[in-house]
């Protein structure tokens, strides 16, 4: 096996986030320039290609041009200024327009065609096969004007891609009320933090800080169903033309290669491989979810006429399309005893955050240590080494505070790839849990920004344990991404489980432990809404596939949306709602926004030897877990990762019997809160 570099230890690298935004430019300007140089000298030899003279030497040139894509792109998701951000999009579209046209290069191609592979070397030969069949679905084998052609569409998807994330970011909408009396229902510390201003009036935006805890506990209808508006408008209008350009060059792109659709295009490589399949799955899945969702949604509109004795329906304000509802919230309060305003006094930020990592140390053998003094590109960002039993595994960041421009949802960044031997993987998680203005040792979580948390995390993992590959086409990045979701999905289990919220759910003020009462109503309650939640889910699915298996000429995305989302979701998307112009998954995950929908299905698979074990902290079950699911990265077709770890093909039992329990759980409700 020959190293992606040459022979030095395995390091962190350079990472220079305290370069000026033109430092920035010049900087990518000479890497991308010195990577076109050396492709044009390896395609110039006469020689033979080989693995050690070509493959090599090819592999590192396109590692540095994917540190460069990588770092723009973290700057122009999380920089605090907008100059940074506008360098840090145009650095990003620079490298991808050096890969989508190295992914038509015809020479490059016949190259790697002849490459003489040593007998044996599995991993290389999968590496190789992965970035030629890339090619192929870039149309490298068409001819030249139909390649140009391709190229120029894949530039400006990239572009437009951008464009549209940006329009998100810097959506800044909000609404005032009247005084504090409109923030009636909301947990003490979230009414410190938002005083009223000199006119008297309180600013609510829709940053997650902000609107998640008034959808759940405010009392005032009108200012969840104000505030709920503004978030289901974000980057409306300004985001309708750029989207309905995006969805006609992505169509025109697959209609280019042969496809009938970009839906056909975006499959074919992951899992399912098919729309008709990935609407097979939606089907079955929903048939499944369909009867409880709609008792659980009588459930909640029972509870809604008692505050409003002529109530006919729910609205979408009610029991939220977002994590958790405000009837959603009372039921559970008052049927199973979780009060979760006061289960956030058990959730301090500083401890979750800790009893995050003594969980991996415990599991996986991992320790963090934090880094400090280093030049980040905010105050607030946290960095921390991470170890392995004792050896260097890579670098995390933690970014939880929301700011103008930054990056809206939650994601874990690439901030460099890592390889075997030669240097050490870093990523960061980019969420929105914390308040600006409540220091980080006050800060307190919603028990869904935990789940969120962990989630992230499960991707962090993933990010870190692979980065001992080899080539840069067997990184994570090359997984089917219909798989990506499933580690993140599992690892939200450990923060639903009642006793590992019980090692760190702890009252910060009197440092008494979270009663056990409370985690036992926790657990009975968690499936409470899980039906309508996950119906939801399969509406945005059918959506995001809808959008993407047609010709979009004549579609209005948003009205599209609505419609596909109804066909599901038992609460239907108001008619005032433009919901595909905030939704940012149409331009990163397209046609597959099922990801989470299947990787659920995977994710519940993957749980099953735990729960055989009847733990979910055994260290020896959780390494072997790591060692066959995260280490390979994008090694090895998923199914085959999944294979090896369950020692059977993945089923869809476990999901089945989830949400059977689901619905067993959640009958009758489990009494009143002491």
């Amino acid at each position: 096996m020959v190293p992606v570099s040459g022979p030095v230890g395995p390091s962190l690298g350079e990472l220079p986030f305290d370069l000026s935004a033109e430092e920035m430019r010049g900087r990518a300007e000479r890497i991308l320039r010195h990577a076109s140089d050396g492709l044009d000298q390896l395609l110039g030899s006469a020689t033979t290609p080989t693995v050690e003279g070509f493959l090599a030497p090819l592999d590192r040139l396109l590692v540095a041009v994917r540190d460069v894509a990588d770092h723009g792109g973290l700057v122009f998701a999380v920089h605090p200024d907008e100059a940074h951000r506008t360098a840090g999009r145009g650095i990003s579209e620079a490298a991808e327009r050096f890969f989508n046209a190295l992914r038509v290069n015809d020479r490059l191609y016949r190259a790697l065609e002849r490459l003489a592979l040593p007998p044996g070397d599995a991993e290389t030969r999968f590496a190789v096969e992965r970035m030629r069949r890339e090619m192929r679905r870039a149309g490298v084998e068409l001819e030249p004007a139909a390649r140009a052609r391709l190229l120029a569409l894949s530039n400006e998807i990239d572009e437009l891609s951008n464009a549209f994330q940006e329009n998100i970011a810097r959506s800044a909408r909000s609404i005032t009320v009247a005084g504090p009396a409109e923030l009636a229902g909301l947990p003490e510390d979230y009414r410190r933090t938002h005083p009223p201003g000199p006119d008297g009036r309180v600013r609510i935006t829709t940053k997650y800080p902000d609107l998640f805890p008034v959808m759940a506990h405010g009392d005032r209808a009108d200012v969840r169903r104000r505030l709920l508006a503004e978030f289901m408008n974000l980057a409306y209008p300004e985001n309708e033309p750029v989207l309905a350009r995006l969805l006609e060059t992505r169509y025109a792109f697959a209609r280019a290669l042969g496809y009938p659709n970009y839906a056909a295009y975006a499959i074919e490589n992951k899992m399912l491989e098919t729309p008709a399949a990935v609407r097979a799955l939606i089907e079955r899945v929903a048939t499944l979810l369909r009867p409880p969702a709609a008792r659980e949604l009588e459930r909640f509109l029972a509870r809604k006429r008692r505050d409003d004795p002529g109530a006919v329906r729910l609205e979408n304000w009610d029991s939220s399309f977002l994590a958790e509802g405000y009837y959603d919230t009372k039921v559970r309060a008052e049927e199973f005893g979780v009060d979760s305003a006061r289960l956030r006094e058990y959730l301090p930020y500083v401890a979750v955050r800790d009893g995050l990592f003594r969980l991996c140390e415990e599991m996986f053998g991992l320790t963090f240590r934090r880094v400090d003094g280093g030049a980040l590109w905010h105050p607030t960002v946290e960095a921390y080494d991470v170890r392995h039993r004792g050896e260097p595994l890579g670098r995390c960041y933690l970014d939880l505070v929301p700011r103008d421009g930054k990056f809206s949802h939650a994601a874990c960044f690439p901030v460099r790839l890592g390889f075997a031997g030669q240097r050490l993987p870093q990523a960061a998680l980019v969420c929105n849990f914390l308040h600006p203005s409540t220091p980080v040792d006050q800060a307190r979580m919603e028990h869904p920004q935990v789940v969120t948390f962990f989630h992230e995390f499960g991707h962090l993992l993933h990010a870190l344990f692979s980065g001992r590959v080899h080539w840069l086409y067997q990184s994570m990045g090359f997984l089917e991404w219909d798989f990506i979701e499933a580690p993140s999905q599992l690892f939200e289990e450990w923060a639903r489980d009642p006793a590992t919220l019980a090692r760190f759910a702890r009252n910060p003020e009197t440092g008494a432990p979270i009663p056990a009462a409370i985690l036992e109503r926790l657990r009975a309650a968690e499936a409470l809404g899980r039906a309508s939640r996950w119906l939801r889910q399969l509406g945005l699915s059918a959506a995001s596939l809808d959008l993407y298996d047609r010709d979009p000429a004549a579609i209005d995305p948003s009205a599209a949306l609505r419609e596909s989302y109804g066909r599901y979701a038992l609460i239907p998307l108001d008619a005032t709602y433009h919901p595909a112009d905030g939704f940012g998954h149409l331009a990163g995950y397209s046609a597959f926004y099922y990801t989470y929908v299947w990787s659920l299905v995977i994710a519940r698979d993957l749980l099953g030897p735990f729960l055989e074990k009847g733990t979910l902290t055994d260290p020896a079950l959780a390494e072997r877990y790591a060692r066959e699911i995260l280490a390979p990265g994008g090694s090895r077709p998923a199914a085959d990762l999944a294979r090896a770890y369950l020692g059977r093909d993945i089923g869809f039992e476990s999901f089945e019997r989830w949400i059977a329990e689901g619905i067993a759980a959640t009958v009758g409700g489990k009494g009143a809160s002491p």
